[in-house]
């Protein structure tokens, strides 16, 4: 029997274990290597249409639980990240003008943006420096690309987001194929990293498949935390907190 909201335990960052033997019933959302490079399609809104979309849907987040958690799950663990972070780059969020209208989707994509933005918001409120914030998503369309600017954040082309990720980054990429992942991390552990975990990449493929010492180095390297989530609610399935606590040499 599943835990009610006001059951379920506290957030707390925790040193999860590779948990070796079994299955899990969760598994990442893209577990196959990415076929092609997708392209953005013609945009069917105005940009006033998703500027009230992301208000409306982003609204509705920042009431819930999800949002307070993780705000309580920073404002616990701030002190050791927020002077780290010099920049945060978000992959693989999606259209917020899906070419067929699949409102999951879109709703899912401005959610994402919305937590996104909250740990750069927390982030920043705690450091002296202005944190770049930058976004890399090949099927956005001209008008999410300028719902973004609107924001005053940058989207940037692949592969620019990856070369932007050293010790000193936030990367945030949820439910990401296999190899947009590997490439996130290829040449250095950020010092955050929201996105799926070791063990459930482990109970989903294996220990046998390609860029899978990179992985694990990422999970020893990190103490960690579940995103936290509201019921019935696959947003954030799978998603962990990453906050590294050793150097990346």
């Amino acid at each position: 029997m599943s835990l009610t909201a006001e059951e379920e335990p506290q957030e707390v960052w925790v040193k999860v274990q590779g948990r070796k033997g079994r299955r899990s019933r969760k598994k990442p959302a893209s577990t196959a290597p990415l076929p092609c490079t997708p392209l953005p399609s013609p945009p069917s809104l105005s940009l006033e249409q998703v500027k009230a979309d992301h208000e409306r849907i982003a609204g509705q987040w920042k009431s819930s639980l999800s949002y307070s958690r993780l705000h309580e799950l920073l404002s616990s663990n701030y002190s050791s990240i927020s002077s780290s972070v010099a920049t945060a780059v978000c992959f693989g969020l999606g259209t917020f003008d899906p070419p067929d209208g699949a409102w999951e989707q879109k709703r899912k994509a401005h959610i994402q943006l919305a937590a996104f933005l909250a740990i750069v918001e927390h982030l920043q409120g705690k450091s002296s420096h202005r944190i770049r914030c930058v976004l890399q998503e090949p099927v956005l369309n001209s008008v999410d690309k300028a719902f973004i600017e609107s924001l005053g954040h940058e989207v940037i082309e692949s592969p620019a987001g990856f070369q932007l990720v050293d010790p000193k980054t936030l990367a945030f990429g949820v439910h990401l194929y296999r190899d947009i992942y590997s490439k996130v991390i290829a040449t250095h552990i950020p010092v955050m990293f929201v996105g799926t975990s070791y063990d459930v990449w482990e109970d989903a493929l294996g220990v046998e498949n390609l860029d899978w010492a990179r992985m694990k180095q990422l999970d020893q390297l990190c103490t960690k935390a579940k995103f936290p989530e509201n019921q019935a609610d696959t947003t954030f399935s799978s998603t962990t907190i990453h906050w590294r606590t050793q150097d990346d040499s």
